[in-house]
């Protein structure tokens, strides 16, 4: 039986539209496939999240599920049933330029993969929010 350590990855980032702007792009997860690298397809149907993308070589279906959205300052998906149990949270705050964005990734990687998963996913979460925020600010 594998043993699983927790792996955490937080971002903030500012980005030049209201909290309205972001959330709506963002909550709208058909939009992901446009900013975040690997996702073929994403659907949403009552709370649930379908997604398909291409992660280390292989095709991963998963279904997640929205677990708050509060428009417009938070959204958060946990998944189902990922190889991995992950949640991400999104909080939005107002600035006097737009947003801050905070996003928060936790779950729980086996201990072997732990520390390469966890570097390799905090590169490519922070290229995944810089090509939002260039998307938005365009």
């Amino acid at each position: 039986m594998p043993i699983f350590r927790r792996v955490r990855a937080e971002l903030t980032i500012e980005i030049e539209r209201t909290p309205e702007d972001v959330f709506a792009y963002l909550s709208d997860v058909s939009n992901l496939p446009a900013w975040q690298a690997g996702v073929k397809s994403a659907t949403q149907r009552e709370g649930r999240v379908e997604e398909s993308r291409s992660i280390f070589g292989r095709e991963l279906n998963t279904t997640l599920e929205i677990v708050d959205q509060e428009e417009p300052r938070l959204f958060t998906l946990r998944a189902l049933d990922s190889p991995f149990q992950f949640t991400v949270r999104h909080e939005l705050e107002p600035t006097d330029g737009g947003t801050r964005l905070t996003v928060t990734a936790e779950g729980d990687v086996p201990g072997v993969a732990a520390g390469f998963f966890e570097r390799r996913a905090e590169k490519q979460f922070r290229r995944d929010f810089e090509r939002l925020k260039q998307i938005l600010e365009a």
